[in-house]
């Protein structure tokens, strides 16, 4: 049973508020960015992590915030349909302050759409180019907010390669080391750095704090690692 059916059987939604929130944005926007994500057959950790974290973005009551997730739920369990844009359009012409939002909304659909691969697929370029033609957006600003993503997410993958690069370091690990080997080494310097094998109150601040700086600098470079394999 998908989750806005479950939480109407159990009260927590009201039947009626179907009718008292057809038109928000916000209603639209997450089933959007849900359809972009699942576009693979499935949504990824990274994918559902973007949209989680973009619903936390609305100043919103729990119940707002719970119909937020319904909408989620909604997306996964149905089909797109250019209606929503359509939806999101007339919900978007009764905003007194739209800001650019029609670009940041073209943004993040193509940011969640790049997150787990390189180039968009037909089922997420269909998506974008019904809500740039129902937007009525400008060409070329459209594509300085793809070069944009593109940017941001190639510095994201400079970023992630040099925080790997220190955490190999850290651990004294060669990077093409295999998952036995890191759980092997992360074992040996957590028993050796470990505070309970050292007598604490007799060292001196500036060494107690050292040791225990390198021991957390090992547990978030292990963490780290691990992600990788």
């Amino acid at each position: 049973m998908a989750l806005m059916e479950d939480l109407l059987l159990k009260g927590y939604i009201d039947e009626h508020m179907d009718e008292m929130v057809k038109c928000a944005t916000a209603d639209y926007l997450i089933r959007l960015l849900t359809y972009c994500a699942k576009s693979d057959g499935s949504i990824s950790n990274k994918e559902r992590n973007f949209i989680i974290d973009y619903i936390e973005t609305f100043d919103m009551n729990d119940s707002e915030e719970t119909w937020l997730f319904a909408q989620y739920d909604y997306g996964r369990f149905h089909k797109y349909d250019k209606e929503n844009i359509v939806l999101l359009k007339r919900s978007f012409d009764k905003l007194l302050d739209k800001k650019n939002l029609d670009y940041k909304i073209l943004y993040n659909l193509i940011y969640i759409s790049l997150i787990d691969s390189e180039n968009l697929n037909d089922y997420q370029a269909q998506i974008i180019s019904d809500f740039i033609t129902i937007f009525k957006l400008n060409a070329n600003k459209c594509d300085m907010v793809y070069e944009k993503v593109i940017k941001e997410k190639n510095k994201y993958k400079k970023n992630i390669a040099t925080d790997l690069d220190k955490c190999y370091e850290i651990l004294g690990l060669d990077k093409n080391c295999s998952k036995n080997d890191l759980k092997k080494r992360y074992a040996y310097l957590t028993k050796s750095y470990h505070p309970d094998n050292y007598n604490i109150d007799e060292m001196p601040p500036e060494v107690k704090k050292d040791l225990e700086d390198t021991y957390k600098k090992i547990n978030l470079a292990y963490d780290r690692l691990k992600e990788t394999f």
